[in-house]
C-alpha cells in the first residue's frame, strides 16, 4: 500500500470518532460519522449501510446473457441489468441468487458458480455485491410482486460486450459480471 493511504488509515484508527444513525429505511441506514484528529480539521462522513446483494450472470444454452430491462427512477433511465437483489437476513448467497433469478427472469439455475464480489461505491456505501454464474437454466414461474415493470432480454454474449463498450449497458454490476464471465 502507498504511504499516504497507510498514514490516513493509522490516523483515523487513532482519532476520536462519533457515529450516530441519521436516517433509516426498510433497506438502508445512513450513519453520520465525525472524525476528530488532534491538530487537524474535523471530518464529517455520511455512510450508507447496505445489507449487500447478489448479481447473476445467467447464460443460456445458446451463450446468451439474460438481462432485465427496467426503469430506474434514481437515474431516470431504462437500463439493461443482470438479475440482482438484496440478500435477506439469514439467507445464503446461493439461495439469494436462485431467488433473484427466479423473481426477475423466471429461471432456475442447475449450476451456480461464485465469480467473486466487489464494493459498488466504497467512498459512500458499504454495499458488497456477490457475482454468480448461472448455467443449466430451466424456466420457473415468476412469483415476485414487482415483475410487471421488468422485461427479460436474451442478448448474445458478443452483443452484450459491444453494449458495454458503447455505453448501452451502463450498470456497473452488469458490466463487471459479464466481463468476469468472459475472462
Amino acid at each position: 500500500m502507498g504511504k499516504n493511504a497507510e498514514a490516513r488509515k493509522r490516523e483515523e484508527q487513532l482519532a476520536q470518532k462519533e457515529s450516530k444513525l441519521a436516517y433509516q429505511t426498510k433497506f438502508i441506514q445512513v450513519r453520520h460519522d465525525v472524525i476528530k484528529v488532534p491538530g487537524k480539521e474535523t471530518h464529517h462522513w455520511d455512510v450508507v449501510l447496505h445489507p449487500g446483494g447478489v448479481a447473476i450472470v445467467a447464460i443460456d444454452a445458446q451463450d446468451r446473457v439474460i438481462l432485465v430491462e427496467q426503469w430506474r427512477h434514481a437515474i431516470e433511465r431504462i437500463t439493461l441489468e443482470l438479475p440482482a437483489g438484496l440478500i435477506d437476513p439469514n439467507e445464503s448467497l446461493e439461495s439469494c441468487a436462485q431467488r433473484e433469478l427466479q423473481e426477475e427472469a423466471g429461471m432456475k439455475a442447475g449450476k451456480l458458480k461464485y465469480l467473486g464480489g466487489y464494493f459498488s461505491s466504497p467512498g459512500v456505501f458499504t454495499e458488497y455485491i456477490h457475482l454468480f454464474l448461472a448455467t443449466e437454466l430451466t424456466p420457473h414461474q415468476l412469483y415476485a410482486d414487482d415483475t410487471d415493470g421488468i422485461d427479460v432480454r436474451l442478448i448474445p454474449l458478443d452483443e452484450a460486450l459491444e453494449m458495454i463498450a458503447d455505453g448501452t449497458i451502463c450498470d456497473a454490476k452488469t458490466a463487471l459480471g459479464i466481463l468476469r464471465y468472459q475472462r
